[in-house]
């Protein structure tokens, strides 16, 4: 959900804004407090309402958090005693209460609550309810008048609340929710069927059997729905929970919820397509190329570009970008609605036609495919040729499953490879061995540790407070005569699939504790993390191994940091709890790595002990200019800081981008703007120099 929050001080405001927080619960009480000093809130605590009576006349707080349900004198009476108290009519006061609880809701209005927040707490959105609630009673105490408050909460918190009755046919909007949607405040009564109209029609019947089934002649209490309302400027989402009050009359709690609606809808999108070039991602394609040869015959071509690395090594990873995205939509452009084309991993594009065609015409397709591709485009006044390699694989014959067909194309495209640039080739099981890159590459790495072919970089990590490198990030390549410097992207796969990565993940953290123990040794302290691969992670022998290595290097454990991606984690969350238990005991720094680009479960992320969440560069690169890009970093920072979880930001290459996550309350940030990867020896000189300064 892309929340708009952070944990700084509010705008506008008097850094030594106080907050009482006034609850019976002391769990309640000290987490509030703890988030809210985070933000820069001077918070005191009263265990009842009588002590928090006693505690205004005191500390004069600016706000109170109050729950409702206490022993003796509850939050309702504690309300009414607060306004009843000279000079405290304008206090905001936050009323905590249940999620479903309507009447709870209407009466914490009627007894003078400006606003409520309910339970169970979203905590990353509390700061903000405060923040807002603290803002409206900057705006009352302006405008000199008490009669504005509740209207003034409820527009804040997008609220308002009709009233049907359902035996006269009587439908009546308050003035907050006219306002809400724009509407004239005058007249404010019309009829259930003015309400359904503005609703779309193919929800207007369950709407309309829905709220029918809250009145008097049922036991039906409350229903809670979901639906838009169309205005001729705009389109809403709203939330409304409705009820039967004490008149018989069906009371409607409505709530714009336009933003979180188009947030969560944002989530979703970004769960099925890359974000660099809009084309759906890999998850999408597996999905949809696997209900596709349930039913049908399908072809699937897998195409990359060729030296992709060089242009990435000779004018940088933006203008990398720019390629890749040049190639997406050169790829989309051709396709002309005749099948699905993803992005699938750094530049491998998948294309998945499902229209019967023979070999020429699949043959002409791909041509004409790499024909349009290889048009030159310009880089920093250089005109570049995309020079590509495809593979072709035919469902049935070359696979009858996802899996097995796109390995078939990738085989192809290896063949096609080794031959020339710009060709491309038809999968072919009884020449899969001959003339294969796969091959080649599958002998070469096999003899590259025997070899000590493979080294490790290491890019700087910043602490913004400090402005000082406290750590890095180890990265394997492949050092290749031939090839030259190969980057992870183009064998780590290979690896994972040939089951060597078990013994290059052990030499990886082998020598970065080697590197991590030199370093501490010159007193440089520097932390030094390395990846783990998926299935390094769910080997049992892990942190055994891992153990006896810290042991006999000699490092602290606080000066080495694993790291693993969030998708790991939530494969199987349970066991990955239990390793990740493990390795704190051990006393190393953990790490979830491309933070935001999964489905976390704040649950878990909760219960996992890990120090530090990674955000992935997909949320960064466009940060300056995506405004729901920032609105996501911001909701990263504000939830790991309510979860005591610090943050780094990765692949940060613009100072602008460095000073805004400075400002957002990010801890550190790595990136081309600090330092790209660098050899052990050039990342020594470097991070001395820079914390010389």
């Amino acid at each position: 959900m892309a929340l708009n929050t952070d944990n700084t001080a509010p705008e506008n405001l008097d850094s030594l804004t106080k907050i009482l927080v006034i609850d019976d619960e002391i769990s309640i009480r000290l987490t509030l407090s703890k988030i809210l000093t985070k933000a820069g809130y001077i918070v005191e605590q009263a265990e009842s309402g009588k002590a928090g009576l006693n505690c205004i006349a005191k500390f004069d707080p600016d706000l109170v958090l109050l729950d409702v349900v206490m022993p003796e004198m509850d939050g309702y009476d504690t309300c009414k005693a607060i306004r009843s108290l000279p000079k405290n009519n304008q206090l905001p006061v936050l009323m905590l209460t249940g999620l479903d609880d309507v009447n709870a809701i209407d009466r914490a209005f009627s007894e003078g609550a400006t606003d409520f927040i309910t339970k169970p707490i979203n905590w990353p959105l509390l700061v903000r309810r405060v923040r807002y609630a603290l803002r409206a009673s900057e705006m009352t105490k302006k405008l000199h008048t008490a009669n504005l408050r509740q209207s003034q909460a409820q527009t804040i918190a997008k609220l308002g609340f009709w009233e049907w009755n359902k035996e006269a046919n009587l439908l009546t909007w308050s003035p907050e929710l006219l306002a809400l949607f724009g509407l004239p405040l005058t007249p404010n009564q019309g009829t259930i069927e003015d309400y359904l109209a503005l609703i779309p029609d193919y929800e207007r019947q369950d709407i309309f059997n829905m709220l029918s089934s809250v009145n008097p002649q049922t036991n039906k209490q409350t229903v809670s729905l979901q639906h838009q309302i169309v205005m001729p400027n705009q389109t809403y989402m709203v939330r409304v929970y409705a009820s039967k009050n004490e008149d018989n009359l069906v009371l409607g709690v409505m709530q714009d919820i336009t933003e979180i609606h188009e947030a969560e809808a944002q989530l979703e999108y970004q769960h099925y397509h890359d974000l660099l070039t809009t084309l759906p991602n890999r998850r999408m394609f597996t999905e949809q190329l696997t209900k596709t040869v349930k039913n049908s015959a399908a072809t699937v071509i897998s195409i990359d570009i060729d030296r992709f690395h060089l242009i990435n090594d000779t004018f940088g990873s933006v203008e990398g970008d720019k390629i890749l995205q040049i190639a997406a939509s050169r790829i989309n452009g051709a396709m002309e609605g005749q099948g699905l084309v993803a992005r699938m991993a750094s530049d491998e594009f998948c294309i998945l036609l499902t229209a019967e065609m023979d070999y020429g015409a699949i043959s002409s397709f791909v041509r004409s495919i790499q024909q349009t591709l290889n048009k030159p485009c310009q880089i920093k006044e250089q005109d570049i040729h995309i020079e590509t390699s495809a593979g072709i694989a035919l469902a049935p014959q070359d696979g009858q499953d996802a899996e097995t067909l796109i390995n078939a194309a990738k085989r192809a495209r290896f063949t096609s490879k080794a031959l020339s640039s710009n060709r491309f080739a038809f999968y072919d099981s009884s020449k899969e061995t001959d003339h294969s890159q796969r091959f080649y590459l599958e002998n070469e790495l096999r003899n590259a540790l025997k070899l000590d072919q493979f080294v490790l970089f290491y890019q700087p990590q910043i602490d913004l407070k400090t402005d000082k490198i406290i750590g890095v990030e180890a990265l394997i390549r492949w050092q290749h005569p031939d090839m030259g410097l190969v980057p992870p992207i183009k064998f780590i796969p290979l690896v994972e699939e040939m089951e060597l990565i078990h013994d290059v993940g052990d030499w990886i953290y082998q020598e970065a504790l080697n590197q991590a123990k030199a370093w501490f040794d010159e007193s440089m302290n520097i932390r030094v993390g390395i990846n783990l691969s998926a299935k390094q992670f769910i080997k049992p022998e892990l942190v055994a191994n891992l153990h006896r290595a810290l042991r006999e290097s000699g490092l602290p454990a606080e000066y080495f940091d694993l790291e693993i991606t969030e998708s790991m984690a939530m494969q199987n969350p349970e066991a990955a709890l239990n390793t990740l238990n493990q390795f704190k005991e051990l006393g190393m720094t953990l790490a979830i790595d491309d933070f935001g680009t999964g489905y976390s479960s704040l649950e878990y992320l909760q219960r996992f002990p890990v120090d530090f969440v990674k955000i992935d560069r997909a949320f960064i690169k466009d940060m300056l200019t995506n405004k729901a890009d920032q609105s996501i970093v911001k909701a990263i920072i504000a939830i790991a800081n309510s979860l005591d979880l610090k943050v780094i930001a990765e692949g940060v290459e613009q100072a602008e981008e460095y000073a805004l996550l400075q400002t957002m309350g990010c801890d550190e940030v790595q990136g081309y703007y600090i330092s790209k990867p660098l050899p052990a020896p050039e990342a020594s000189a470097f991070i001395k120099h820079y914390n010389a300064k």
